[in-house]
């Protein structure tokens, strides 16, 4: 079984605009997750250095790898999401709920879905652009 992706020269055009579209997407939820997590950590009166070394520093670890554009690094980031998405969903859930934390549900969700596809279609491009190199 061939799993080597089929790309075409008429087909790497719209593969890179998705590819861009999706990292696009990842890079503004990733830092705007991050922003969140600062500025909610600086109003709150609960908020301390300690809980934003918390919720930033498993996401700070990705921030190179994000910037050199490693697929690796984008599919790993879609695990660790996963640990903000059900701690989020958790407190939603609460009776005690506020905004931020639907918006670090839709931030969550928006994240692991742009990098699993970037990390997808990355792989395709640099696959395709290898190929055209030989």
């Amino acid at each position: 079984m061939n799993k080597e992706p089929n790309i075409t020269a008429d087909d790497a055009p719209l593969l890179y605009r998705k590819l861009s579209v999706a990292r696009a997407l990842a890079l503004t939820s990733y830092v705007a997750l991050l922003l969140l997590f600062t500025s909610t950590n600086i109003i709150r009166p609960e908020g301390g250095l300690t809980l934003w070394l918390l919720q930033c520093v498993p996401l700070l670890i990705f921030a190179r790898g994000l910037m050199q554009q490693r697929h690796r690094t984008y599919s790993w980031l879609c695990f660790v999401i996963l640990i903000y998405f059900t701690w989020s969903v958790t407190n939603v859930m609460s009776p005690l709920s506020f905004w931020r934390d639907w918006l670090v549900v839709i931030l969550s969700v928006v994240l692991f879905v742009s990098a699993m596809l970037a990390s997808r279609w990355l792989q395709h491009w640099q696959y395709w652009q290898s190929r055209q190199l030989t």
